[in-house]
């Protein structure tokens, strides 16, 4: 695997679709973003294929809390670049031993998540029914 460039966000940077974007600021350091905030890290991948590795790939970091050792701050816990880069390019090379391990793993992550969305999509819409029938007891024209 060849390693991504790393480098802070700048809103003055042009966007790229295939861009993966970290936290760096806060407790949650590490979690991949959809979209850019000031306090993020930008991955520059150059493929659809890339994004979906380093996505899956700093989601499960941040979940299993592996940036929490990095975490330097009083106040507001932040992680600094140089670690940041340096993690991501070990557990990737880690990740690449098995390469197609990993991207069942991607896949079917990929499914889940679809599949989350469609069920927060109904428990939405299930909150919206549940509302609108309490809703007309107490503002009907009776």
């Amino acid at each position: 695997m060849q390693s991504v460039k790393i480098c802070t966000f700048n809103p003055k940077n042009p966007v790229n679709e295939f861009d993966v974007y970290a936290l760096c600021k806060g407790l949650n350091s590490g979690k991949p973003l959809e979209k850019p905030c000031p306090n993020c890290f930008v991955l520059a991948c150059k493929n659809q294929e890339e994004k979906d590795f380093y996505t899956t790939l700093l989601f499960g970091l941040w979940k299993i809390k592996h940036f929490y050792p990095y975490h330097t701050g009083s106040v507001i816990p932040f992680i600094r670049i140089s670690d940041f880069k340096q993690v991501v390019k070990e557990q990737a090379n880690k990740v690449s031993i098995q390469p197609q391990d990993f991207i069942q793993d991607v896949h079917k992550f990929k499914l889940i998540e679809r599949k989350q969305k469609q069920i927060y999509e109904q428990m939405a819409l299930l909150n919206d029914v549940k509302r609108a029938l309490i809703y007309r007891h107490f503002h009907s024209k009776r």
